[in-house]
This record gives structure tokens, sequence and C-alpha cells, in this order.
């Protein structure tokens, strides 16, 4: 699993927080890119995944979901 660079460029690529699952909590942290910074403090309660989706995920050919959950890849 490549690592994902924590940059501008992948931060303004982030759809994180369009994300059912990304609650308020991680708006006011101002969390995101959990592909590259990891997973987030937060409580939260899935309500669906779209990692997938995700241009960053695309490009740097990532599997897996809730990076927010499981961390960095």
């Amino acid at each position: 699993m490549p690592v994902i660079p924590d940059t501008m460029e992948n931060l303004k690529k982030c759809i994180c927080g369009g994300c059912p699952t990304h609650n308020q909590c991680m708006k006011d942290r101002m969390e995101g890119l959990f592909c590259a910074r990891g997973k987030t403090d937060c409580e939260f309660t899935k309500k669906g995944c779209i990692c997938g989706s995700c241009p960053i995920a695309s490009e740097y050919r990532l599997d897996k979901s809730y990076y927010c959950e499981i961390g960095a890849a």
C-alpha cells in the first residue's frame, strides 16, 4: 500500500467532508484526508463510506474503506 502524501494538493482533492460518516466533531476539528493523516479520535457511527469514489483513492490505488477508522493507507 502506498504512502499518501499529506499535501495541500491532496487536501484539495479530498472528499472526506462530503462523506455521510463525517460528523460534526470531525468538522469542528477540521479533519479529513484520513488516508494520509490517520484515523480520527472522534466517536462516530458508520453511515456509509465514499472513500472508493475519491480521486486520491483512484490515483493511489487504495482499496480500503473507512480510513477515518482504520488510519492512514
